[in-house]
């Protein structure tokens, strides 16, 4: 398992939702962590958060790197949620069929 590069108190918090964002893992099992995953991004602080925006412009192809440097602070903060919550769409939509 890759672990990425984190340096700060919220080491685990931030490598945890690196992972559940860009590391392949069954459908069934990210829709098990998601609630975790997005209770650990809304905790996190100021700063954490900035870096864990550094780390994930690090991650994205060029261009959705450059419509994440695009956005603003809050922007950036629901790009992500948005991205984490595919998870439980997926989720809904297997209810519903």
């Amino acid at each position: 398992m890759y672990r990425f590069p984190t340096e700060n108190i919220f080491d685990e918090q931030i490598d945890c939702i690196l992972r559940f964002l860009f590391e392949y893992q069954p459908v069934e099992q990210k829709q098990q962590l998601y609630g975790s995953v997005y209770t650990l991004f809304i905790q996190l602080d100021l700063a954490a958060h900035y870096f864990l925006f550094s780390l994930i412009e690090e991650q994205l192809p060029r261009r959705a790197k450059l419509f994440f440097i695009a956005e603003d602070y809050q922007g950036k903060k629901d790009m992500i949620v948005e991205a984490m919550q595919h998870w439980r769409g997926q989720q809904q939509q297997e209810k519903v069929a």
